[in-house]
């Protein structure tokens, strides 16, 4: 179908979608998208790319009309999939914060600002695209964190990641991680919390000192705040990663909100943005569709992967759990009885595959652990020196199918 905008007013498109810009110019958060015909070799220009729109099942995309704009669009269920609403779906609240960071990241130009979005609503990672986008678009350098275990946008669930901004990002397949940290849930529960803040700080620490001129790292986080727990990990992940700026999706119901900013505050020169009106315009997702994306992510990896047989006794292979010392502040592997674990669920739990300095080299399943052979039956797309250099397999807790359908968990 062909459908025309007007400029000022925002198409808001839920996938699956396919969208071509045929004419006029449309931003999407912060990209700016033109026909392949308008294009010019100014150096602004290589920001645009092309003038197609691939908006995936169960995400939400607001397409904003920066001219009169004419596009054809293919969708399963165009009453559903699509909504003309006569205003700009960034708030104005979003573009003061945007212009006030831009301006705060260029008067400290030798330093690297960690900036990190906090709260329980729908929104966090779409402001981070809206100012990754729009620091690019002004010449910043940066990168990307993702700390939501559960609804990773660059690569697996149950990872941490980060990766350079080298180009818009409105899907997570814009952004390539560099380095990735495993932790094996979907949720940081128990020691968790404490082992994903570590590993955030470390991920961002090794970035900056390998890529000296960053301007900015974007902090993306989960939604966990509720209860106790939830504010014990979100302090400490504060006072680990101890971000420069602090963007917070507030509700004044919400006691433990309350709480964690009032511990922010205790770094004096730490900048809080306050996001309290709600956005009418923002897509939650339920919990079905969580569960989709998910399982789509897990899909998309598992497909690549086959059966490998790896010795046991000719790599003398440890299994290792993460674990985290609180008098010592830091992460620890504790060694796991080979003998004990076979008694227990195992099967189709999720694996890092570890060299002997403890570095990740793939991530897999693991099917069967054969004592009496002195094998184990993994599932993986190790080359044959990657499953040389096998000196440990780190356990975590989520059991999967090879489709990538929830199987239940390992408790250790």
């Amino acid at each position: 179908m062909i459908k025309n905008i007007q400029k000022g007013q925002t198409l808001l498109v839920k996938g699956p979608t396919r969208i071509t810009l045929l004419e006029g110019k449309l931003e999407v958060l912060g990209k700016i998208i033109s026909p392949e015909k308008e294009k010019s070799t100014s150096s602004l220009s290589e920001f645009d790319e092309d003038n197609v729109i691939i908006i995936p099942g169960a995400n939400h995309y607001p397409l904003f009309a920066l001219e009169n704009s004419k596009l054809e669009i293919y969708t399963s269920n165009e009453i559903e999939n699509l909504t003309l609403i006569e205003e700009n779906s960034i708030s104005s609240r979003w573009v003061e914060i945007k212009d006030t960071l831009l301006e705060y990241i260029k008067n400290n130009e030798n330093k690297t600002i960690k900036i990190m979005v906090l709260g329980i609503s729908s929104g966090k990672t779409t402001i981070i695209k809206y100012l990754g986008n729009n620091f690019l678009k002004n010449g910043l350098k940066g990168c990307y964190l993702d700390s939501d275990l559960g609804q990773q946008i660059c690569y697996l669930p149950t990872t941490l990641n980060i990766g350079t901004i080298k180009g818009s990002i409105i899907s997570g397949e814009d952004i390539e991680p560099e380095k990735t940290f495993f932790i094996g849930a979907t949720f940081p529960k128990g020691n968790y919390k404490f082992i994903v803040s570590i590993y955030c700080k470390n991920l961002i620490d090794d970035y900056i000192k390998n890529n000296k001129n960053t301007n900015f790292v974007l902090i993306d986080t989960d939604g966990w705040i509720r209860q106790e727990a939830g504010v014990i990990y979100k302090d400490f992940f504060i006072k680990t990663v101890d971000p420069d700026v602090l963007i917070v999706f507030h509700d004044d119901t919400i006691n433990e909100l309350k709480d964690i900013i009032k511990t922010a505050k205790l770094r004096k020169d730490r900048k809080i943005y306050l996001i309290k009106e709600a956005n009418k315009y923002f897509y939650e997702k339920d919990k079905e569709e969580r569960r989709f994306l998910r399982q789509s992510q897990f899909a998309k990896i598992l497909e690549k992967y086959r059966k490998i047989t790896i010795p046991l006794n000719q790599n003398e292979i440890e299994f290792v759990k993460s674990d985290y010392d609180p008098e010592s502040n830091e992460i620890i592997e504790r060694k796991i009885d080979i003998y004990e674990l076979t008694k227990l669920p195992y099967h189709y739990v999720i694996i890092s595959l570890l060299d002997k300095d403890s570095k990740l080299i793939k991530i897999g399943l693991l099917f069967v652990i054969n004592l009496e052979k002195g094998y184990v039956l993994i599932f993986s797309d190790l080359s044959y020196k990657e499953q040389t250099r096998i000196k440990k397999i780190l356990l975590g807790s989520l059991r999967l199918s090879i489709k990538g359908n929830h199987q239940g968990y390992l408790y250790l």
